[in-house]
């Protein structure tokens, strides 16, 4: 309901609807920059940057979930600047982790074969169907790339069951995902 109002404040141009998602997502934010950059610097600003992205495409964009919304702009930045930083194209250490998730769409050319807003919809159920420690340890891999040991680290688990959670749930993902066609 927050984030509802939030972005009514921001199609409104009302500028302390930006300090209520620093607030409310700043820290997350930043956790999420600093994880790919490892710099405290670079992750501020692209904290900044994500604001501003936020306050510059809301409207037209209208998110259903704001948070979500607001990492996935803060991702791209913080990659965006690693780039940048390190004269690289592409880093094949941040791009393991999702391209090990490219195993499980079989077939075909993925940009043109779904509609990206199912396969969010079909991923969002999926992962709320699986238990909690299951689905925090494939978002920290997938999405924050997050190193295997460094999940068994935070989540106080072996190494081998975080290997092996991600592999189940990888596992039940490719089912799910051949089941309903991709």
């Amino acid at each position: 309901m927050i984030d509802v109002l939030i972005i009514e404040r921001l199609k409104q141009r009302d500028e302390t609807a930006l300090e209520d998602i620093k607030k409310r997502y700043g820290d997350t934010c930043y956790k999420t920059a600093f994880t790919i950059l490892k710099s405290r610097e670079d992750a501020e600003e692209v904290c900044a940057d994500t604001l501003l992205a936020v306050w510059n495409n809301i409207p037209p964009d209208c998110p259903e979930n704001l948070g979500g919304y607001i990492f996935k702009i803060a991702r791209n930045k913080a990659l965006e600047r690693y780039r940048a930083n390190t004269g690289q194209l592409r880093n094949p250490k941040l791009t393991v982790p999702l391209d090990e998730l490219g195993d499980c769409i079989v077939g075909g050319d993925t940009e043109t074969d779904f509609d990206e807003r199912q396969l969010v919809t079909l991923l969002n159920r999926f992962l709320s169907s699986q238990s909690e420690q299951d689905r925090r340890v494939f978002i920290c891999r997938y999405f924050y790339n997050m190193k295997y040991g460094e999940i068994a680290k935070k989540y106080g688990i072996g190494l081998s069951r975080v290997k092996m959670s991600v592999k189940r749930t990888k596992q039940k993902l490719s089912e799910l995902l051949e089941k309903e066609g991709y």
